[in-house]
């Protein structure tokens, strides 16, 4: 090959060579009435990214072009329903580098991408797909419910802030029973993740949402640089008063006898625990307990009951008596002498017992009869032997019963017993007609004296014995 040849070829080659680069130079028209030109630029890559996020809000920001010649950056972010790039923002100053977006639906996904304009041509950045709900969900309301009467809220904030996006506010806001929503309370420093909300009223539905505020600061922020965005809603129902009451059957017991108890629980927040004391040191637990007692006495007997948020209430106390079974600790009578005719009195002393206790007297002498009382008094009209038996019995039809012997005597005479008597009397009878018989023997002999001799009379004394004489002297001179 000739050296001309060479040369001829070159030149064509070089030609060629200039004729693309002028139609690459050749001005294209983009989305919104920009004219780029299309170039071929030799500098370095340009990355699109975020230095922050929120739920409702993205901090964008790209590489910051070194080109002496910069014109400006256009952002653009792809348009689904245009189904082509629109402009979002046209920067002028080659420092500002970031942008603040806030779009008008959080769940789409959007595709940005920024365009580097110099004097010489165009360089297009990486496209950055974003969809903020995923990149940073709204923020989570929970709560938990120490008591009745409070409740605890906490929430989560998954913004990630950076470059435009700062924090700015929790808004707690509160609506009662449907009522108009109101701030409940309000923070500033973004750690503060929770709530504690006291004196809430029984039986009321309180709903309870989160409002979180973000804020775009520094350049590039539009005119109203505040974004909220809401958690979801949570709704406490707060239970009404716990209530407790508590019954007994049977309604008094014998010591041995179980008492059997149930408690119920109403109101509060169920399930529920029981506790029991029992008034005689004892407990247990369960709603329907069955306790037997050891000793007698009145016992006071509580029910608490306990929900599943540690509220107490006490149930009115059951006032329970405990009994011993009634016994006889003396059956007396008391009388100077058990002698027909003479009062007597009987006393029966007891213990225990269940309630008011009764008595039956049995087998009493005649003239006796029986009463409802522990001691009574009556005239025997008999004698003779009596096995007396009192039966004492109290409300729960519990019976103790006991014997007493009882032995009337006669009737005494003249102070001393019968048989005595009346041999004294017999004797009495006996000593007096033997004295009339007596008298009328010697008065008799005394009218018959009175007709004799007084020679005869007196020969006849000295026939007679001292002592008849000295009657017969007694007679004369009567």
């Amino acid at each position: 090959m000739s050296l001309r040849f060479r040369s001829v070829l070159l030149a064509a080659l070089i030609l060629v060579s200039l004729g693309a680069l002028t139609s690459m130079i050749a001005p294209v028209r983009l989305t919104g009435g920009v004219e780029v030109p299309r170039t071929v630029h030799m500098a370095p890559p340009y990355t699109l990214g975020y230095a922050g996020v929120g739920p409702t809000t993205i901090s964008l920001n790209w590489t910051e072009s070194s080109d002496a010649s910069f014109f400006e950056y256009v952002l653009r972010k792809y348009s689904v329903f245009l189904n082509e790039w629109e402009t979002i923002h046209t920067e002028l100053i080659r420092t500002n580098a970031s942008f603040f977006y806030s779009p008008l639906n959080a769940s789409a996904s959007d595709s940005w991408q920024v365009t580097y304009q110099d004097t010489l041509g165009f360089q297009l950045s990486n496209k950055l797909n974003v969809t903020l709900q995923l990149l940073s969900p709204t923020a989570s309301l929970s709560y938990s419910q120490p008591t009745s009467a409070s409740a605890r809220l906490q929430w989560d904030n998954n913004a990630k802030y950076g470059g435009l996006l700062y924090f700015s506010s929790y808004q707690l806001m509160e609506s009662i029973n449907g009522g108009t929503n109101f701030t409940r309370a309000s923070y500033t420093d973004v750690n503060s993740l929770s709530y504690l909300v006291s004196g809430l009223s029984p039986s009321t539905n309180y709903s309870f949402y989160l409002n979180t505020t973000d804020q775009c600061i520094g350049n590039g922020c539009p005119t109203s640089s505040f974004s909220s965005s809401l958690s979801n809603m949570v709704t406490i129902s707060t239970p009404g008063p716990l209530l407790a009451s508590a019954h007994v059957s049977p309604l008094t017991v014998d010591v041995g006898q179980p008492a059997n108890f149930v408690c119920l629980g109403a109101g509060g927040a169920a399930p529920y625990a029981y506790f029991w004391a029992f008034g005689d040191g004892s407990s247990w637990t369960g709603a329907s307990p069955s306790h037997t007692y050891n000793v007698s006495g009145v016992m006071s007997v509580v029910c608490a009951v306990t929900d599943s948020l540690g509220t107490i209430s006490d149930a009115k106390p059951i006032i329970l008596p405990v009994y011993m079974d009634p016994s006889i600790t003396s059956f007396t009578l008391t009388a100077a002498k058990l002698d027909l005719g003479q009062r007597i009195t009987f006393f029966v002393s007891t213990s225990g017992g269940n309630g008011s206790l009764t008595f039956s007297y049995a087998n009493l002498p005649t003239g006796c009869s029986s009463v409802n009382s522990s001691s009574f008094s009556c005239n025997p009209t008999s004698s003779g032997t009596y096995d007396v038996t009192v039966t004492v019995t109290d409300q729960g039809k519990e019976t103790a019963i006991s014997t007493l012997r009882v032995s009337i005597a006669p009737a005494r005479v003249l102070g001393l017993p019968q048989a005595m008597g009346l041999v004294v009397i017999f004797g009495s009878l006996l000593g007096i007609c033997a004295l009339v018989i007596l008298s009328v023997v010697l008065v008799l002999r005394s009218k018959k004296g009175s007709q004799i001799n007084p020679q005869d009379t007196e020969s006849n004394q000295g026939n007679l014995s001292s002592d008849q004489a000295r009657g017969v002297s007694e007679l004369k001179r009567e």
